[in-house]
């Protein structure tokens, strides 16, 4: 059991606002007790009430960009002319893919951060990067030789990539043979990784260099005129919902269709939110929303 409280040391702005509210909460006959009561070791307390609730742990949220940044600053992670290209070179080589505003790191990324917490699990840490901060501060400041800096690093860094360029070897992500056909040769086209992400080529490659762009299916039919729906993702990295027979087909959606047809204006139903997901319609004038 436990209780918590806090200790007034300055008034401030509260010698007015607490004055006010204490008048306010008498006016309307409640008591408003904002400080925990003067308590001796065998004191007996009364059990006013017991309220049974169970609460299941929920995952951290994923990174933002403000996110990201507040927590490098709150870790003395690197400086603010710094966090622009940190997370922009997380996006640029495909370590992270960005929707919602909000970071989900990709196989790229997952694979790459393996290798380095396996073999460099001294320097991949928070410790270290804020540590090496500190020292290039001083650096700049004229209280440390960079050379020293570097003297203290670079031998315990060299033998470990020695050891990780040995046991690690080439990495190569295996191509997912998929069942579309390569329109110049006939075979199926595989998916590949690029540097902006999957891709369509064909496995002939370079007798064939055929390559298409490569969009996951969201597994509803398009409202309009039945084909699949894709999941796709403008110059920024918004992702969007267009029908695979585009540009026949003008379905295009910044919210994910459900198949359902609104019940109040024949319209398609679209899914909307993160966290809180609502079913309501595509319709901005009908005002529906399904209930769960």
């Amino acid at each position: 059991m436990r209780a918590s409280g806090s200790v007034i040391t300055f008034s401030g702005y509260l010698a007015v606002y607490r004055h006010n509210e204490v008048v306010e909460n008498e006016a309307d006959g409640e008591e408003k007790i904002s400080e925990l009561p003067t308590l001796s070791e065998g004191d007996k307390l009364t059990l006013f009430s017991v309220a049974d609730k169970q609460h299941f742990t929920q995952p951290p949220p994923r990174f933002s960009e403000a996110m990201l940044v507040k927590t490098m600053e709150e870790l003395g992670i690197g400086r603010p002319s710094t966090y622009a290209t940190t997370i922009g070179t997380l996006v640029t080589r495909g370590y992270v893919s960005k929707e919602s505003k909000v970071f989900y790191p990709t196989e790229v990324g997952e694979i790459v951060n393996g290798i380095m917490e396996e073999h460099f699990n001294d320097i991949i840490c928070v410790d270290f990067t804020a540590k090496m901060e500190e020292d290039l501060d001083k650096v700049s400041e004229g209280e440390l030789y960079w050379k020293d800096v570097i003297r203290k690093f670079y031998p315990d860094f060299l033998h470990s990539l020695e050891i990780a360029e040995e046991k690690i070897g080439e990495i190569s992500l295996e191509d997912e043979a998929t069942d579309v056909i390569c329109d110049k040769c006939g075979r199926n086209m595989v998916i590949k990784h690029g540097r902006f992400g999957k891709f369509l080529a064909c496995p002939a490659y370079p007798e064939c260099r055929n390559a298409k762009p490569f969009f996951e299916e969201a597994g509803v039919a398009c409202p309009i005129c039945g084909g699949k729906v894709l999941i796709k993702k403008t110059k920024k990295g918004r992702k969007f919902y267009g029908c695979e027979n585009n540009p026949e087909c003008e379905f295009i959606s910044w919210n994910k269709p459900t198949g359902e047809k609104c019940p109040v204006c024949g319209q398609y139903l679209v899914e909307k939110g993160i966290k809180n997901v609502k079913v309501l319609c595509s319709d901005a004038k009908c005002k529906y929303t399904k209930n769960n």
